[in-house]
């Protein structure tokens, strides 16, 4: 499976509006170690976004893999 990169995170949080992306994005934006902090993080995100992703597999608010 590829690894997924932060864009691809936050494409996927950003598309089931989930509070994680102005969490993260508040993260990057005011703290000076933000970027290091979502590193350490990223594979509890990755995670979590793949979850979200196979929750909702075949709905109509399915995320749009393979495109």
């Amino acid at each position: 499976m590829k690894r997924m990169n932060l864009e691809a995170l936050m494409d996927i949080l950003d598309w089931f509006d989930d509070g994680l992306y102005d969490y993260i994005d508040h993260i990057l934006l005011t703290k000076v170690d933000g970027a290091e902090r979502v590193r350490r993080t990223m594979p509890q995100l990755r995670k979590y976004a793949r979850e979200l992703v196979a929750a909702h597999r075949g709905t109509e608010n399915a995320y749009p893999e393979g495109i």
